[in-house]
């Protein structure tokens, strides 16, 4: 154990092995923090941010570890806090239709918590079933939903947080309207730890839609699906979720999906449409026909929950797909309108060809 680490120890403070501190699934490297601290309380995450601001050591706070941009790293070494066991849900309410979770909430037990309750909580990033409401609100996490529902700052009412200074702070309000003062719950939300340590969330929940509807178009080439997706929005419809997928996308996750795409397309989109009654089916055979009239050569509808479920489960392994085809690969996020998708694949194809390098675009299409 570390001076530091005996040091924190000393204070209280539950220190752990700094190995599985020393990296996350960016894959930038691995940064060993001289310490790390599970937190088991808010108690603990102010004695923490106190002592550190006293000694003038740097602390990176840690969700799941489950981020592709290094955010919880500890570049500069200094403390790690993990924020893994602050991990109740502490209240799902019906009446006032919201929840009350600390960070360290998995995003799809939250999910699930909520659905049983029939209510239910949109944001639903890729990587749903391993990452933290911390590290959603930290970073504002979105997701294949956000196009209808929005992104996690649209669900956040209240927060709980420690400032650098070790003071506990309480933002927001329980009720879903509450326009005084300075929104600070907003500011907090997206700033990546780095104004404070978020210790608990009040987030908004919704009643769950009764249907959910799904279909899954080919096209020759993507230039044809981007076309398809001007139409379905150009139409007045609004999907819940609109993916688009080139052909490299699709030929690296095919061998290993429960989904398989044909061997003969360039292109393919995900649409679903949910809501509580017939209007979900109607929608859904409309955004169909609009993808044949762009050009898809076939557009398949998931009969049952258990081939939605295949089709989504096939988006989501996208990424480990590349990677284990090339482990270097670089994933990058960018955001254009949406007219402007057939231009934007087109550059990243250029830029692919000028370096010798092989390109795969895929993801939110709305």
């Amino acid at each position: 154990m570390s001076a530091l680490a005996q040091e924190l120890a000393a204070l209280g403070l539950q220190t752990a092995a700094i190995d599985p501190y020393s990296r996350d699934e960016s894959g930038c490297g691995e940064y060993p923090p001289h310490a790390a601290v599970q937190a088991r309380d808010a108690i603990d995450v102010q004695k923490v941010l106190a002592f550190s601001r006293a000694r003038k050591i740097p602390v990176v706070p840690r969700g799941a570890g489950s981020g592709k941009s290094g955010g919880a790293l500890a570049e500069r070494g200094g403390i790690v806090l993990s924020l893994e066991k602050l991990d109740r849900i502490v209240e799902v309410s019906r009446a006032d239709m919201v929840c009350v979770v600390e960070p360290g909430v998995i995003l799809e037990k939250l999910q699930a918590a909520v659905e049983a309750e029939g209510l239910f909580y949109p944001p639903d990033p890729n990587s749903q079933a391993i990452c933290s409401i911390g590290g959603n609100l930290a970073h504002n996490a979105g997701g294949p939903r956000a196009l209808k529902y929005g992104v996690t700052r649209d669900y956040v009412l209240a927060l709980q947080a420690v400032l650098p200074t070790g003071e506990l702070i309480r933002t927001g309000h329980r009720s879903w309207k509450g326009v005084a003062g300075y929104d600070l719950t907003q500011l907090l939300v997206g700033s990546e730890g780095t104004l404070a340590v978020i210790v608990q969330a009040t987030l908004k929940v919704i009643p769950l839609p009764r249907s959910v509807a799904t279909l899954l178009a080919f096209f020759p080439d993507e230039d044809a699906a981007a076309l398809a997706v001007q139409k379905i929005f150009g139409a007045g419809l609004l999907p819940r979720a609109c993916e688009l997928l080139d052909g490299p996308a699709m030929r690296a996750v095919s061998p290993r999906a429960p989904f398989k795409f044909p061997e003969d397309v360039g292109g393919a989109l995900i649409v679903e449409h949910d809501g509580h009654g017939d209007s979900v089916m109607e929608e859904l055979a409309r955004s169909g026909e609009l993808c044949t009239e762009a050009g898809a050569r076939e557009v398949v509808a998931a009969q049952d929950e258990a081939q939605r479920r295949r089709i989504w489960e096939t988006r989501r392994m996208i990424s480990v797909a590349l990677t284990s085809i090339r482990p270097h690969k670089i994933s990058e996020d960018v955001a254009v309108p949406r007219g402007r998708l057939v231009e934007l694949i087109g550059r990243v194809r250029a830029i692919g060809a000028r370096y010798g390098l092989p390109t795969a675009c895929y993801g939110h299409a709305g």
